[in-house]
């Protein structure tokens, strides 16, 4: 990966996927070696390389590397050691290090945006043996009290636990025992927990040596990078704000709502080119976006923060704004019963991860075309009761065909006005129309108003420009071009064949 990243011929998309294939083979790596390092501990083969440290300083050190992390999260994010106590300790400072460094991402993980996380450090006596007491307290989602009893063990996942080895804490747990410590947990689900760490001073009848400067270096550049790259986030979506005009409003567009960054990146780089791509990172904030900008089709992960796949699902469902939605759920679960949950909420369709980019195209292409064909609506509306179409979206078609026949003879009707009649905005009401008929407010209103001056050419002795005002038009020329250009021939053309 490093020597094609070198590679000056690259183009920034091709860069930009190299640094994600990277990022992952660096998770892969780690993931190898912890999985090493707990099997070497299940063997009796895992040794201690002991070192006399102060651990206060170490901690303030190690902290440090979640600032950014706390910053980007609006997290408040505090480190106290208890004052009047000689923090000297024997220890491994690699295998500490990565204790301190799994719980800290744990909780920067589970603790959302405006929460707290305090790191405590303080001496106490055990069994009248001197200890060094470390806790680690979150305000994050909390674990339940039979998740408690089971974290500690290898590849649990919790059921909040968005993705991961689950190796974690099983790895930690080990090393703290190789210290002859403790590590223990307090929660409450929904308000946060707090990790105790309990460690004795010194380790009898092992050597102190002194640390590996290289090895030390390496592996806290490692944790680092991890902590950087884990805590990623993406810029704005400035893109947004092209969506305000109709030209780009008439490009098919696509929300993708997931709580991982490089998920959103990766199917953005397969997307961009074909559709205008718009990002939430959560249920809550994907339902604001798909309110306000109404896309064509909405593509779901699961297994999220603040708020689920599931849930989001219903509600974008239960709304008039994004009731038409084709959505597909994403998620990592590829069990039976994560799809049948799926469907049974009434999914456009599911794609578990990880998946074929062609697939995924194809699959979006073939739900917006199948959208697309409910143009029909407005041609023939008896044809509603045979198509697919939610009882909201069949109620708001009848209700926009009665308030067009109701002012389509105010020459200054306005989408703005019409939205404001149907409880939306201009985009929200344009995203709407559009994905249900094909046709823009504007261009709907026109041809009603075509079809009912073709309706009083043919039933009425009206003249042409009686029936121009009548039905809208502010000029009889612009009438007629617009009528020949609909209908193919001209009102004079219509009348001389009545005869």
């Amino acid at each position: 990966m490093d020597q094609l990243l070198d590679d000056p011929t690259l183009s920034l998309p091709q860069q930009g996927l190299l640094q994600l294939i990277r990022k992952n083979v660096n998770v892969l790596l780690r993931l190898v070696n912890q999985i090493l390092d707990f099997r070497k501990y299940e063997n009796g083969k895992s040794d201690l390389y002991l070192t006399q440290v102060n651990l206060q300083e170490l901690l303030t050190e190690w902290v440090q590397a979640f600032a950014s992390a706390a910053y980007k999260k609006h997290i408040k994010f505090s480190f106290e050691a208890d004052p009047g106590y000689d923090y000297t300790v024997v220890i491994d400072i690699q295998k500490i290090e990565r204790v301190c460094f799994n719980l800290l991402s744990n909780a920067f993980k589970f603790t959302p945006g405006n929460g707290k996380i305090h790191v405590r450090l303080s001496g106490c006596k055990k069994e009248n043996e001197e200890h060094i007491r470390l806790t680690i307290s979150d305000t994050g989602m909390g674990i339940t009290g039979t998740e408690k009893e089971k974290i500690f063990e290898r590849f649990y996942m919790t059921e909040h636990q968005m993705a991961g080895s689950s190796i974690g804490l099983a790895l930690t747990k080990a090393f703290i025992d190789l210290h002859r410590g403790s590590i223990a947990v307090e929660s409450e689900e929904g308000k946060g927990s707090v990790f105790t760490i309990t460690l004795p001073v010194r380790q009898p009848g092992q050597e102190v040596s002194d640390p590996d400067p290289v090895a030390i270096r390496t592996l806290r550049q490692e944790l680092f990078r991890e902590v950087e790259q884990s805590n990623a986030t993406l810029s704005p979506d400035d893109e947004l704000t092209d969506l305000l005009t109709e030209d780009t409003l008439s490009r098919d567009s696509v929300l993708i709502i997931d709580d991982n960054p490089d998920i959103r990146k990766y199917v953005r780089s397969i997307l961009e080119k074909e559709f205008t791509v718009i990002e939430a990172h959560n249920g809550q904030e994907g339902i604001k976006k798909a309110m306000t900008y109404v896309p064509d089709l909405i593509i779901c992960d699961i297994l999220m923060p603040v708020m689920d796949g599931i849930a989001c699902y219903r509600i974008l469902k239960s709304e008039l704004q994004t009731s038409h939605i084709s959505v597909i759920l994403l998620t990592a679960c590829s069990l039976d019963e994560q799809r049948i949950q799926g469907f049974e909420t009434g999914a456009d369709s599911y794609i578990a991860k990880p998946f074929n980019s062609k697939v995924l195209k194809a699959m979006i292409r073939n739900l917006i075309q199948n959208r697309k064909s409910l143009q029909q609506f407005f041609g023939d509306s008896r044809s509603m009761s045979k198509e697919t179409i939610t009882t909201i979206d069949k109620t708001f078609v009848e209700k926009f065909q009665s308030l067009i026949e109701e002012h389509l003879s105010n020459s200054e009707l306005s989408v703005e006005e019409l939205g404001e009649k149907m409880g939306m905005s201009r985009v929200q009401l344009y995203r709407k129309i559009k994905s249900l008929t094909n046709y823009s407010p504007n261009e709907l209103v026109r041809i009603a108003r075509l079809r009912k001056a073709s309706f009083l050419l043919a039933s009425t002795e009206m003249t042409i420009a009686e029936i121009t005002y009548e039905v809208g038009f502010t000029s009889p020329s612009y009438f007629t071009k617009c009528y020949k250009e609909y209908f193919g021939e001209s009102p004079t053309d219509f009348l001389k064949r009545k005869g």
